[in-house]
């Protein structure tokens, strides 16, 4: 029945898909391709795919067609697939099949629309199977059944006032629920009062074994068996179970080893297994130490929250000079280009004079120069992030010379020059978030001749902080100024120092800079820190080293 429904869902995709591309044949590629913006601009995923994928089969060559059908077919996919594992978790299973078809028909090489359509098929077989054969047997393969469990039917609370053997009080409780009592023939029962008002069969059940130094086990989901409560019945009568937990939110090995260290601090009686190829922890134990198991994982696989965080780096450099006066000559020179003794040139007229040039200035420049970068890093919590913006630069780190030859041979090592970043937030559970920050902002500034090696000088500003902001909360790290005022005069000593006449017979040279650099920082929380409203409650345990649950609902694994 499942292949025919799935022949029927292929050919409606395929109908469906052919319809929206038959009204693209008649445009050009470019109309194709605009449509296709509208379309994606509009949210329309499916659309924007047809058209873009019209558009590059019509124009094979163009790249900008071909690149936007690449980029939108993971994502119209993608939303195919998660409407389809919604429609599969709610039980929809003909319309999880029908999205999981829509996406491998956009993105044929797409393995989780592979790996969901299977499941999906996985439990349309299923409902078959169970409609034809026993739970236990599906098509000749036999299944493991799970540890038997106690169900009890919604009742009244419990009223009892009897004073009587334990094994009676067992039976009493047992007409009243409607499950049978098994007494172990080696159990001697004690005489118990047992008074309780408004309580379950499960608290009954436990108060008395309390009373009467006695435990309990379901055999069936309707029986139960009743020993004495030593360590050598329990471990003789014992129940164990195995179960495999896979971990969704494990990043690193570390992850995976925090849940087991936990665990098996908690279940010293459990045998625990982790299999880090498969994120996974194999436990083997008692109904109740899975159970515990099973709740602590979900409190401590959880999905780490992350943050973005916004860097702001903000430079403004100002260079203002004023350059005023007249220069006037302050050289003289004379020359000859005879080949005479100095004696006989003095008797000649060949010499050459030359005087340096005169000059006026008469001038105000005024710079400012603004710099803004803003890089964006996505971290998760806990986990270090790096940016680097900007070039690497090679710096000489050592010579050697070698005893048998006369050359050397220079080892280099490059640096990273420009905004360079690191940073590990903590997110707490308030939205606040801690960041252990590294800023660095360098530049190449000039060169320094060290062995007859140029090295470059590095000016460097720098700042490692650690600090705690509410998310969208702005601080500003640093603000560095630097102020350089400059004077220089040039012309005629004397005369140029002469208040009112100096810029007759001097330049009057003044330049003064500012430089100041602000970093700032912006936290966003993209992922919040997820809360179970259980995680705080406590839980019971039983008493000594045995773990024994005290349930809340109507089944009670023992």
């Amino acid at each position: 029945m499942h292949f025919r429904l799935l022949r029927k869902l292929t050919g409606l995709a395929l109908v469906l898909l052919v319809a929206g591309t038959a009204s693209l044949f008649a445009m050009s590629p470019k109309r194709m391709y605009q449509q296709g913006e509208k379309a994606e601009a509009s949210g329309d995923l499916d659309g924007a795919f047809t058209a873009y994928a019209a558009a590059s089969r019509a124009q094979p060559n163009e790249i900008q067609y071909q690149q936007a059908m690449v980029r939108l077919r993971f994502i119209a996919a993608e939303a195919h697939v998660h409407v389809g594992e919604h429609q599969l978790e709610s039980g929809h299973t003909t319309d999880a099949l029908r999205e999981f078809l829509h996406a491998l028909d956009i993105d044929p090489g797409s393995a989780v629309a592979r790996q969901d359509l299977q499941k999906a098929q996985d439990l349309v077989k299923d409902k078959d199977a169970q409609t034809k054969v026993p739970l236990t047997v599906a098509k000749g393969k036999e299944r493991p059944a799970a540890p038997p469990q106690l169900e009890l039917k919604p009742q009244e609370q419990l009223t009892m006032q009897m004073v009587e053997q334990s094994t009676a009080l067992y039976q009493a409780i047992g007409k009243v629920a409607g499950i049978n009592v098994m007494i172990d023939p080696d159990y001697h029962p004690t005489r118990v009062a047992l008074d309780v008002k408004g309580v379950t069969v499960l608290e009954a059940l436990h108060i008395l074994d309390e009373l009467s130094n006695s435990f309990w086990k379901p055999v069936t989901r309707n029986t139960i068996f009743v020993a004495a409560n030593t360590p050598l019945k329990r471990r003789s009568l014992q129940v164990e179970a195995m179960q495999i937990f896979y971990l969704s939110n494990v990043a690193q090995q570390s992850d995976l080893n925090d849940v087991q260290t936990a665990l098996r601090n908690i279940l010293t009686g459990a045998k625990i297994y982790a299999v880090p190829s498969q994120n996974a922890i194999v436990l083997k134990g008692t109904a109740d130490e899975i159970l515990l198991a099973k709740t602590m994982i979900r409190a401590l696989d959880r999905t780490r929250p992350e943050v973005l965080v916004d860097v702001y780096v903000l430079q403004v450099k100002r260079d203002k000079e004023r350059k005023l006066g007249i220069s006037p000559p302050t050289s003289l020179s004379v020359s000859s280009s005879s080949s005479s003794t100095l004696n006989d040139i003095s008797k000649t007229s060949s010499y050459s004079y030359s005087m340096g040039n005169a000059a006026a200035d008469l001038l105000l420049s005024d710079s400012t120069t603004r710099t803004l970068q803003n890089p964006r890093i996505r971290a998760l919590d806990g986990q270090k992030a790096t940016l680097k913006i900007g070039q690497r630069i090679p710096t000489a780190t050592g010579t050697y010379t070698s005893g048998t030859t006369s050359g050397s041979t220079t080892s280099f090592q490059y640096i990273d020059v420009g905004v360079n970043v690191e940073l590990t937030p903590t997110i707490h559970e308030n939205r606040d978030v801690t960041l252990k920050l590294s800023l660095e902002i360098s530049a190449k500034t000039g060169t320094v001749t060290i062995s007859s090696v140029d090295e470059p000088i590095i000016a460097q500003q720098k700042v490692d902080q650690v600090i705690r902001l509410r998310e969208g909360e702005v601080s500003i790290l640093a603000g560095l100024v630097d102020k350089e005022m400059t004077g220089t005069v040039s012309g005629w000593p004397g005369l140029g120092e002469i208040p009112a006449a100096k810029y007759l017979f001097s330049t009057q040279d003044h330049e003064k800079m500012d430089n100041e650099i602000v970093f700032m920082l912006v936290p966003h929380i993209v992922r919040a820190l997820e809360s179970d409203p259980l995680d705080g409650q406590s839980i019971g345990t039983g008493s000594g080293d045995v773990i024994e649950l005290q349930m809340g609902g109507t089944q009670a694994p023992k």
